[in-house]
């Protein structure tokens, strides 16, 4: 009787220490959204898009869009050394050498 539940207790050992191995669902593995956020639209919560404040600095790789068409969206012409630059939806007007911001426009060319 002894044997039989020692072999019983070691097969439900390894049964349960195969579950730790099973691969994991696709969002997990950072290919896809979770279905419920996926159909809404929305990003999951610490990965929304940033957007930079005035005072603050575009990144280098950000500054190279620079983007002409400002007068389309009613902006001012930027001043001698600044440009307007566009990031996904947003534009800011940025020092051309640093990068600050001087005026950012959330959500502009929606």
């Amino acid at each position: 009787m002894r044997n039989k539940f020692l072999t019983a207790l070691i097969a439900g050992s390894f049964a349960i220490g195969g579950a730790a191995f099973a691969e994991p669902p696709g969002h997990a593995k950072g290919h896809d959204l979770p279905p419920g956020l996926a159909k809404q639209g929305k990003v999951p919560p610490g990965h929304a898009k940033k957007m930079w404040q005035r005072g603050e600095h575009l990144p280098h790789e950000y500054r190279e869009y620079q983007f002409d068409d400002w007068a389309r969206y009613d902006l001012r012409p930027a001043p001698a050394g600044y440009r307007w630059v566009r990031v996904d939806d947003d534009a800011y007007l940025t020092e051309i050498t640093t990068g600050l911001v001087a005026q950012a426009v959330i959500d502009l060319l929606n």
